[in-house]
């Protein structure tokens, strides 16, 4: 569906109503108060995922600004699709490095450069892949700041790029939607050289180190964030190396990729996130239960060539003990 419209108090003063309408409206459940003077039906807020609305609450939070807002961090990222977990809590926006950067109540505030390293998607400015890339393995923990990582690198097999990116002020692209819910990475993929040079560039030497070490571990050959995360996990147990989508070949002649595969011990590790049977990328078109049973007869299949398959959950995963 197409991004819901929102309702602005000052329009409807403008045509003459009463804005206070909205408030009582709102009291019967008819609309949803995103902030203030901006609204949307309840109707058209309870058919979107949980990225759709803070897209939705990002667009409310830009019509009450008198310059267009600058998103980045984790709310860019959320645009180009990278692999951060769960939806962001706040609104993360750039502001001049001679600003205070302060943040407050929902807005959280980074300092940075405004005039580079921007683009445009639909009505919306934000930081471009690199910068939010960077910005992100800046401050994560490793095994997330890896998925997003992994993610900036990822080309999907079956590219379902849904967001185009202009240049700011590109008038062709404003009227173009702006995706925040993305099952797969947006854009053209990063390279490694183009990471490691921004990381060079970083203000200390932690930093650097830091940062260089996510990218020289990342992979763009991951899938998921599941299976990024997975892959710090072995990492940190001690596990030998697996290659990285391990190719089959399937009695009709259809390829076959295994998340991992450990070649010594001729053993497939797959991570089964539920959200992979769900991916509008994955399944060519069959019904869950239809995916369901394909995957079955593929792993069944892989098994006759004398594999051994492993598979494991988000829970199991992120199981310490």
């Amino acid at each position: 569906m197409g991004t819901p419209r929102l309702i602005r108090a000052a329009d409807f003063e403008r045509i003459g109503q009463d804005p206070r309408e909205l408030a009582k409206l709102t009291n019967k459940g008819e609309l949803v108060r995103l902030r203030r003077g901006i609204y949307v039906r309840s109707k058209d807020w309870a058919d979107l995922d949980p990225s759709s609305r803070y897209g939705l609450w990002a667009l409310a939070f830009q019509c009450l600004t008198d310059a267009a807002p600058i998103f980045c961090h984790a709310s860019a990222a959320l645009v180009w699709g990278l692999w951060i977990l769960g939806t962001p809590r706040r609104l993360h926006v750039l502001t001049a490095s001679t600003d205070g950067g302060r943040s407050r109540n929902t807005i959280e505030r980074h300092r940075g450069q405004m005039s580079t390293g921007v683009v445009q998607c639909g009505p919306v400015l934000l930081t471009d892949k690199l910068t939010t890339t960077m910005q992100l393995i800046s401050s994560l923990r490793f095994p997330y700041a890896v998925a997003v990582c992994d993610s900036s690198l990822h080309t999907a097999r079956e590219p379902n790029g849904t967001n185009l990116f202009t240049r700011p002020g590109d008038l062709g692209g404003v009227n173009q939607e702006c995706s925040w819910s993305n099952e797969v990475p947006q854009g053209q993929p990063l390279v490694v050289n183009e990471l490691l040079a921004a990381a060079s560039l970083l203000p200390s030497r932690a930093a650097r180190q830091r940062a260089t070490a996510v990218i020289e571990f990342s992979s763009g050959l991951s899938g998921s964030a599941g299976e990024s995360l997975s892959r710090v996990r072995m990492h940190e147990l001690g596990f030998p190396a697996p290659v990285l989508q391990q190719r089959f070949v399937l009695r009709e002649g259809n390829n076959a990729f295994v998340d991992f595969w450990f070649k010594e011990q001729q053993t497939a590790g797959e991570f089964d996130g539920l959200g992979k049977y769900l991916r509008q990328d994955w399944g060519g078109g069959l019904s869950l239960e239809q995916r369901i049973m394909a995957e079955k007869r593929r792993e069944d299949q892989i098994r006759a060539q004398g594999a051994r398959f492993v598979r494991w959950t988000w829970a199991e995963m992120m199981d310490r003990d």
